[in-house]
């Protein structure tokens, strides 16, 4: 397991599942107008400020970071650096496809603007699921895995661990942790609130996989298969 403390133009992760990296925007700079036909993509916006127009210009929606976005699959979008000083975000593509604009332009604007303050979350979705998540001071989840999903941690505030099969790393502000699919893994806080941004992709049923630690240290999953 490795522990990541990315920089723009830093991919974090390039996965079957997902493509994840972090990128920066100079002021006045724009991304491509680019879509994707059957990828959703979501965006944490760290600093700075930005717009993003969707929907042949249906959507408009500028913000100040720190912010969240979804955009789902088929949606033909551009962002924009509105701001004064460098706009620098992560972004995750679920799954990982090649950007294509579309034929046609959108009907529907169907961008969504997420705060990352109360725990926001990303709109159901099969291809990915996550957002923002809050563990409280000195708190510990349950060993678990992913069946078929990758994972993503982002951590934003505090200071933990995460224990991946035995393998553990203490994880600070700006660090990146990606735990595969089917490995076991838990978080853990110390004594302040450990805040993340967070994809599994795909978004899978049962999100959860749980196990039972036996008395010869092996583990048994407890989650039925699907």
């Amino acid at each position: 397991m490795e522990c990541l403390k990315p920089e723009p133009g830093t991919v974090i992760a390039d996965l079957s599942t997902v493509k994840c990296a972090m990128d920066m925007l100079l002021p006045s700079q724009e991304f491509q107008k680019s879509c994707h036909a059957t990828a959703d993509k979501v965006y944490l916006f760290l600093e700075g400020s930005g717009e993003i127009t969707a929907s042949n210009g249906q959507q408009i929606e500028p913000f100040d970071a720190p912010m969240q976005a979804y955009i789902p699959a088929s949606t033909t979008y551009a962002l924009t650096n509105t701001g004064k000083q460098k706009l620098t975000f992560v972004w995750a593509l679920a799954p990982n496809e090649i950007s294509g604009e579309k034929s046609r332009s959108d009907r529907t604007a169907s961008v969504v603007m997420l705060g990352t303050e109360k725990g926001e979350r990303f709109p159901e979705s099969q291809k990915i699921r996550g957002g923002m998540l809050t563990f409280p001071a000195n708190t510990e989840c349950d060993y678990h895995s992913h069946d078929g999903a990758d994972e993503v941690f982002f951590f934003l505030k505090g200071h933990g661990e995460v224990d991946e099969e035995g393998e553990v790393v203490r994880v600070r502000p700006g660090d990146v942790v990606v735990t595969p699919a089917e490995r076991k893994h838990k978080l853990r806080s110390f004594d302040d609130p450990l805040v993340m941004w967070l994809t599994v992709t795909p978004n899978q049923v049962p999100s959860h996989t749980f196990y039972q630690q036996l008395d010869d240290g092996s583990w048994k999953r407890t989650t039925p298969l699907q």
